[in-house]
């Protein structure tokens, strides 16, 4: 099965793009995206920026942008970063750049990747997308520790939907209250909530209604 990467205009003279093309079972499209750099799956979206660039989009707001637009479109953002944000010669304070880093994680539910060089970004992406395509190939206990908290097993069962992080999860349980109204709920319902997107609530939906009993195992 190919596997199937789109990338932005602006990527077009990119050393990435040249690497993936080079592999084998995977097909590169280059077109106008509305956000990030790279749209893996359908509804995977990466941002990618070099060291220099992460921290200067810190200091013009970009990055929140992009992050904002991101999680509007698709519920959900990744960046990879290319090199050593602490070894730019910036002016920024280290303590700055950790502070963007951990907002970016911790209060919005975003991937934040780093790799050495393009070439570990292109085989990083091209990972990404074939895991997102195809899964892998063994099976991995999906749930190996088990909370004893109901808070916290309510935000567990949540967070098994795909594209529902940690943030995403509290921000549906906040809003719907239970479990059993969140299932419920249709996809414009579960728009209505902050840093859902439209694809994700759709897959929401149909994960909930797709019978497992049809499925290919």
């Amino acid at each position: 099965m190919t596997i199937k990467i789109v990338a932005d205009m602006r990527e077009s003279r990119s050393t990435i793009i040249a690497l993936l093309q080079r592999m084998p079972g995977y097909e590169i499209a280059v077109q106008e995206l509305d956000c990030g750099d790279y749209l893996l799956h359908g509804d995977f979206p990466v941002e990618r920026k070099a060291a220099v660039d992460f921290v200067a989009s810190i200091q013009d707001r970009r990055l929140f942008e992009q992050l904002a637009k991101m999680k509007a479109e698709y519920g959900r953002a990744t960046f990879i970063i290319e090199g050593d944000v602490y070894g730019t010669r910036s002016q920024m304070k280290p303590e700055a750049i950790c502070g963007a880093i951990s907002y970016l994680t911790a209060i919005e539910d975003a991937r934040v990747l780093t790799t050495r060089n393009a070439a570990d970004s292109a085989t990083l992406m091209a990972t990404l997308a074939r895991h997102l395509q195809e899964g892998i190939s063994y099976d991995v206990p999906l749930r190996a520790n088990k909370p004893k908290d109901l808070r916290v097993q309510a935000q567990f069962v949540v967070e098994g939907f795909v594209g529902v992080g940690p943030g995403a999860a509290k921000s549906l349980l906040n809003h719907f209250g239970t479990i059993d109204a969140l299932v419920q709920a249709d996809v414009a319902q579960l728009r209505k909530v902050p840093g859902i997107g439209e694809k994700t609530a759709k897959q929401i939906r149909t994960i909930l209604e797709t019978d497992y009993r049809t499925l290919a195992g």
